[in-house]
């Protein structure tokens, strides 16, 4: 087939564009140096999930693929343009991607054709029909998509499309430019975030309920008693432990109040004393420990929006049809209720100490959540596979991406959107 578009490539990628920096690692795959920018925002887990994305766009408008460009550059796993119009004039003055030559062909076909060389990792069919047409004769053909992309859809064919979308529970992005005015509307049920990347994220030390392991380590190291070198070097966690001992000894009660933090930061300021004598300045890992007293200083406890998903009736009674992440949260629900916390989160932040004792430490960490975490995949699997589902239904990379992030999880629900096409709830 002879070329359709010709000089839309050397105006998306000017030449000084389509440099981009050598991957630092060279232990870093195709995949992974072609995506680098993109895994640095949202890892590989995210990446992932947009690899496996199924995307169905309703007529290839100039908005229609702009949107859809934007979504096949980071490499979605796939996408189906339905569209029965033909290219018109009108369609070559707003869309970028369309040439002169291309007037009166399928304007789905040629957008699926451009579309296609912008990334040989997606897959892209097209469909010459229209979204009318499709809704009724193919009643099963939308809810196949990881997501719907709609535009310049009359209400007419708007209205029983949300509805059969709500029903087949596939999320639903509606958007229309008329201009430099737009608006995009989006339907879905239900979306579960697992990884949130919060702004500000504090340490899981565990310092008020350690489990034997941990606590050993730590009761082990009596700060006070090493000579200066080593006490310069001792993780501000240890520092920290031992003198919230020393308080709840003094005080018979745990830190809660401002006042009270305080004095325990006035405990470590003070005793820093060893068989050298006191240094003349406080070390960096004393300040790093005085500072950890107003974020690390606190009872372990289930966040409430996290309770409220392990209450949750889909994840109390789980059902053949409930999807892997409340089968993830059942298992998750049986951990709390025996464990009264959530699963320790591994991650230990930086701080000033040797390598060996730092690593120590972090070991601990780690290997604490591996385990936790491997349980509750077994468990979840157990669930899994006595609801039916298939074998792949839980994988452990994703068990184990959950509860890093435990405490931030969130859950958006949303309401049919289009009840009528001009209001959403």
């Amino acid at each position: 087939m002879r070329p359709i578009y010709s000089n839309w490539k050397s105006r998306l990628f000017p030449k000084s564009d389509m440099s981009s920096p050598a991957p630092k690692s060279p232990e870093q795959n195709d995949k992974s140096k072609k995506y680098d920018r993109q895994l640095r925002l949202w890892g590989d887990h995210g990446q992932k999930l947009l690899g496996n994305a199924k995307v169905c766009l309703i007529n290839a408008t100039a908005l229609g693929t702009e949107v859809l460009k934007s979504l096949v550059l980071p490499g979605i796993g796939s996408f189906t343009i339905v569209d029965g119009e033909k290219i018109t004039e009108e369609d070559i003055g707003s869309n970028f991607f369309l040439e002169n030559d291309s007037v009166g062909l399928s304007r789905a076909q040629v957008a699926t054709q451009c579309l296609l060389e912008l990334n040989p990792d997606v897959r892209g069919d097209y469909i010459d029909e229209s979204a009318e047409h499709t809704l009724t004769n193919t009643q099963d053909f939308f809810k196949n998509f990881t997501v719907v992309i709609a535009t310049a859809l009359s209400e007419k064919v708007l209205i029983p499309l949300s509805k059969h979308l709500w029903e087949c529970n596939v999320p639903l992005v509606v958007c229309r430019s008329i201009g430099f005015i737009g608006y995009i509307q989006l339907q879905v049920k239900e979306h579960t975030v697992i990884e949130t990347h919060p702004d500000n994220q504090n340490p899981d030390l565990r310092l008020d309920c350690p489990w034997p392991a941990l606590e050993e380590f730590l009761d082990s190291i009596n700060v006070e008693a090493l000579d200066t070198k080593t006490r310069s070097h001792t993780p501000a966690v240890v520092i920290l432990h031992y003198f919230l001992k020393k308080y709840q000894e003094k005080y018979q009660s745990f830190p809660k109040t401002r006042q009270e933090k305080d004095a325990l930061k006035n405990m470590i300021r003070a005793c820093p004393v060893g068989p050298d004598g006191p240094p003349s300045v406080l070390e960096e890992n004393f300040e790093e420990a005085i500072h950890l007293v107003n974020t690390c200083i606190c009872k372990t406890t289930v966040p409430t929006h996290v309770r409220e998903i392990l209450d949750d009736k889909r994840c109390v009674t789980p059902t053949q049809n409930t999807a892997p992440f409340w089968v993830m949260c059942a298992a998750l629900r049986e951990h709390v209720e025996a464990e009264g916390t959530l699963p320790v989160r591994g991650s230990l932040p930086d701080m000033a100490a040797d390598t060996a004792s730092y690593v120590t430490l972090q070991q601990i960490y780690q290997k604490q959540a591996l385990a936790q975490a491997e349980a509750i995949y077994r468990r979840a699997s157990q669930i899994a596979r006595g609801l039916g589902m298939g074998p792949d239904a839980i994988t452990e990379s994703e068990v184990k991406v959950l509860m890093q992030n435990l405490q931030f999880e969130k859950l958006l629900r949303a309401g049919l959107c289009y009840i009528n096409a001009k209001r959403v709830l």
